[in-house]
């Protein structure tokens, strides 16, 4: 729908049935939902290897963390965000997601909210799981070499912070 047949009562659907805190929330919920299943699994879970052409291992990697840190790292998107809708309603009363709104930066998100529950502790979760929200988590390289890292491991302290913060986020 071009921006020009948008009307009002489009504009009010937009905020009622879309763009609302309760449906992020609802969609952080079911995100993080799938992310702990998955996790729950690992133990089940297949190694990857990553070798390079003379077939020496360069990486293994149990293979759901890439899917659990895009999961979780998307639940978390959805969970700030419901906080700065809240906080601020205008970011989506036009009919369209306001620019502040159209990231994937989580630190700078979580930053935006005076509401947010660990506004210093466990910015370090945030950090791991930004990290490859726009590389790793969804494609084999980023844009540029200067853009590409390395996935990460799901150690225990890192899931262990991610279920602190959603579980802070959830409860506020």
């Amino acid at each position: 729908m071009a921006d020009t047949m948008v009307t009002p009562d489009d504009k009010k659907r937009f905020v009622q049935d879309f763009a609302n805190p309760h449906s992020w929330l609802l969609t952080a919920d079911e995100l993080h939902e799938q992310a702990v299943s998955l996790n729950s699994g690992r133990s089940k879970s297949s190694i990857m290897t990553k070798v390079d052409k003379d077939n020496r291992v360069l990486r293994q990697t149990v293979g759901i963390d890439k899917t659990v840190f895009l999961l979780g790292g998307f639940a978390l998107e959805n969970a700030i965000k419901v906080f700065l809708i809240y906080e601020n309603p205008q970011w989506i009363s036009e009919g369209k997601l306001a620019s502040k709104l159209r990231s994937h930066n989580l630190v700078k998100l979580h930053g935006l909210s005076a509401k947010i529950p660990f506004k210093k502790k466990h910015l370090w979760v945030l950090e791991e799981f930004e990290s490859g929200l726009e590389s790793w988590f969804r494609y084999p390289c980023g844009l540029t070499i200067a853009d590409t890292i390395e996935g990460r491991d799901m150690h225990p302290e890192l899931w262990d912070g991610y279920m602190t913060v959603m579980a802070a986020y959830g409860k506020s």
